[in-house]
């Protein structure tokens, strides 16, 4: 795992950064839970990091925060190889997986570094091949907002997807209109183009207009499939009707 280099820019994603790490996952209901980051300095001059504030939020995209206490400050010695793992401890009130965002604050650098981890991986046995993933979709305005959800990920082909709200998939072209602070239940469903070994990452992530409100991000680890239970895939993504007609077929089996 890649340590967090806080006086250094943030990478495109704030809500993917792996390197945050939380424990137990998903948290457990009244026990203690532990968020920690991994922070190293590779800069000649020592670096100091005067606090972190942290935020936790059930997994989703536009949903509210709750406030945990700040930490720090902490010192970084010029030495790459020295890994301080600073950590903050709360206790769930509700089980489930969680989004967490931070901002480090470092001395003498004007904007904090701002970080977060929506992430969801799942481990997967060879013969399977579509996966639902809950997760909470809001609107985090004052007044209604149209949401247009947005895919990306790496070798996409691989790996098909499609957001399903209630009994409905959700046109990726078309804006899904939400009340203010509505927040509605959702599905990231998942399918999988090929019987090869899957390393794969699915985001999706909620805009209003041009401003990005939020994302998660799904990696699917999955060993080959043997030949016994291997099946005939289709090149190139299924068409959005038949992904939707799938989307609801598997939704009604499961």
């Amino acid at each position: 795992m890649q340590p967090i280099i806080p006086n250094r820019p943030t990478r495109s994603r704030p809500y993917a950064w792996g390197s945050i790490t939380v424990s137990p996952d998903p948290p457990r209901v009244g026990a203690v839970g532990r968020i920690e980051f991994p922070l190293a300095n590779h800069d000649v001059d020592e670096v100091l990091v005067e606090r972190i504030d942290t935020q936790v939020a059930l997994f989703g995209i536009g949903v509210e925060w709750e406030q945990l206490p700040s930490i720090g400050p902490f010192r970084l010695p010029p030495d790459p190889d020295h890994v301080e793992r600073a950590s903050v401890e709360w206790t769930p009130k509700v089980g489930g997986h969680r989004c967490v965002r931070s901002t480090i604050s470092v001395a003498g650098v004007a904007e904090p570094l701002r970080i977060g981890r929506n992430l969801h991986v799942i481990e997967a046995q060879a013969a399977d091949d579509f996966w639902r993933v809950p997760f909470r979709l809001g609107n985090p305005e004052r007044v209604a907002a149209p949401i247009v959800l947005r895919f990306g990920g790496n070798e996409a082909a691989a790996l098909d997807v499609a957001v399903r709200v209630g009994e409905r998939v959700v046109p990726l072209d078309r804006p899904l209109v939400l009340r203010p602070h509505e927040v509605v239940q959702a599905e990231l469903l998942l399918f999988a183009r090929t019987e090869d070994a899957l390393r794969h990452v699915r985001t999706v992530e909620a805009y209003i207009g041009d401003k990005l409100l939020d994302g998660i991000q799904v990696t699917v680890y999955r060993p080959a499939q043997a030949r016994e239970h291997a099946r005939t895939y289709a090149p190139g993504r299924v068409p959005a009707a038949e992904l939707a007609s799938r989307a609801h077929a598997y939704a009604s089996l499961v």
